[in-house]
């Protein structure tokens, strides 16, 4: 029997954003992955493009930023557990547009509901 996946977080912004968010190819519905990080937080992980020698088009997994201390408490277990976890991004400001609080990136969890 297979279960069916829940929201577990509908909408989270990353912190310290490693990325230049107008540059990396990110869409609104790409993949990412949750990575757990020494600290006990939760960095995300997408592919971002990254040129080779400035001309060949290529895409390359890279950390995008983490989730705050509330969405790493929600996520631990399940990642602990090994639980199947689907990471969309759903939202993004680029620097362009972003004001004075700087471009984000948002992601959406979801994932088996245990109970």
């Amino acid at each position: 029997m297979t279960d069916t996946l829940q929201p577990l977080i509908h909408k989270a912004q990353l912190l310290g954003l490693r990325v230049h968010v107008a540059r990396a190819g990110l869409c609104l519905g790409d993949a990412a992955r949750a990575l757990p990080l020494e600290d006990g937080s939760i960095a995300v992980e997408a592919y971002v493009r990254r040129p080779l020698l400035g001309l060949l088009p290529r895409r390359r997994a890279t950390i995008l930023g983490h989730l705050g201390p509330a969405a790493s408490r929600i996520l631990a277990p399940a990642i602990a557990e090994g639980r199947p976890l689907r990471l969309r991004i759903v939202g993004l400001t680029p620097e362009h547009l972003a004001g004075p609080q700087g471009p984000e990136v948002h992601v959406s969890v979801w994932g088996e509901a245990r109970g």
